[in-house]
């Protein structure tokens, strides 16, 4: 009896503890599945507004940032032409990551309201069943996403913030690309 008594005292908070956790590690594995497997992306980043270009925010420059913290991982970069191609296309691969950057300048002139996020859009198979012609559709979705509200910046400091609230977030991808695809 009194044995019975110790086993539930010390059972039952151990399986309310597992219990509590076990969806972050659920959720933790299920966020790796996007890559397990993947061997190389593209790098895409959607077009800038001109005045934030005027001010000193590059396009190109946040594509180089992205595609060398990538390769210093060791993560593969295909061009971009290579990778906007369902993977019918010979040259074609299945991933890359789409680097968005909005802006939207006060009216002042001198401060910046922004948001960046991160992407990784996969090629993915809609399964309709057997009696649907054509029974298997591929499209692009978002597998992966790291987004955050929206930040205020002085002009002269736009490009510096965006690159590095960027450079957060690819690394926060490199992370988990990393635990899914241990070395």
């Amino acid at each position: 009896m009194v044995r019975q008594a110790l086993k539930n005292a010390v059972l039952a908070p151990a399986l309310i503890l597992f219990l509590t956790f076990l969806p972050f590690l659920t959720e933790a594995a299920e966020d790796r599945i996007p890559f397990r497997g993947l061997k190389e992306v593209g790098v895409f980043v959607e077009d800038i507004d001109p005045e934030a270009i005027k001010d000193g925010l590059s396009k190109e420059q946040i594509k180089t940032d992205v595609e060398s913290k990538l390769r210093e991982a060791g993560i593969k970069v295909i061009p971009t032409e290579n990778c906007l191609h369902l993977p019918a296309s010979p040259s074609g691969t299945d991933s890359y990551l789409y680097v968005i950057v909005n802006t939207v300048k006060f009216v002042s002139g001198l401060e910046y309201v922004y948001g960046t996020s991160v992407q990784l859009k996969q090629v993915v198979a809609l399964e309709r069943g057997k009696t649907v012609k054509p029974s298997r559709a591929l499209l692009w979705a978002t597998t992966w996403e790291k987004s955050d509200g929206v930040e205020i910046s002085w002009v002269k400091d736009l490009a510096e913030n965006v690159r590095r609230h960027i450079s957060d977030k690819v690394d926060l991808f490199i992370g988990d690309y990393s635990a899914a695809n241990p070395k």
